[in-house]
């Protein structure tokens, strides 16, 4: 799919939508596909699957053209060290800016705890998300960080 193609799966609507990364498959095909998250659409619900992402103004024209999801999940991890990473991952402050960004009521943190991928201790995007959270006066169900393997129940 294209950025901003949608397509019908049943009585659900899926868009593509953009986000800051880059694509890679094999050895020499950089950039030759493109990479996005997935705004997923029913008559009831609306999901928001962020993918990998740096912070960019693209969560701003999510919302703007497709509203706001009803959920969202947004990675948290794999952000150190920012020099290096900061273009294809957000840190858990940003991750915070884009549930703002796309009015989204409630986020799950996600893309961290598994394994080590970058040099932030594992157990830390969760300590600075909740950080972030306090700083910004926002209450801990409006982010949350499931443990890897937990199970949400989603309902409005």
């Amino acid at each position: 799919m294209r950025w901003w193609e949608s397509m019908e799966v049943g009585r659900s609507t899926i868009h593509f939508t953009p986000v800051q990364h880059w694509s890679k498959r094999g050895l020499f095909d950089r950039n030759k596909s493109l990479w996005g998250g997935w705004f997923f659409e029913t008559s009831d619900l609306k999901l928001y699957h962020a993918g990998d992402t740096g912070y960019s103004n693209d969560f701003n024209t999510t919302y703007q053209r497709l509203g706001a999801p009803d959920y969202s999940f947004i990675p948290i991890g794999a952000y150190d060290p920012r020099w290096f990473m900061k273009d294809s991952h957000v840190n858990p402050e940003e991750a915070v800016q884009i549930a703002l960004d796309l009015k989204t009521p409630h986020s799950f943190g996600m893309h961290w705890g598994t394994f080590t991928l970058t040099d932030e201790p594992v157990a830390e995007p969760p300590q600075r998300l909740a950080a972030e959270l306090k700083a910004k006066g926002l209450s801990p169900d409006f982010f949350r960080s499931p443990k890897p393997g937990e199970v949400l129940s989603l309902s409005k």
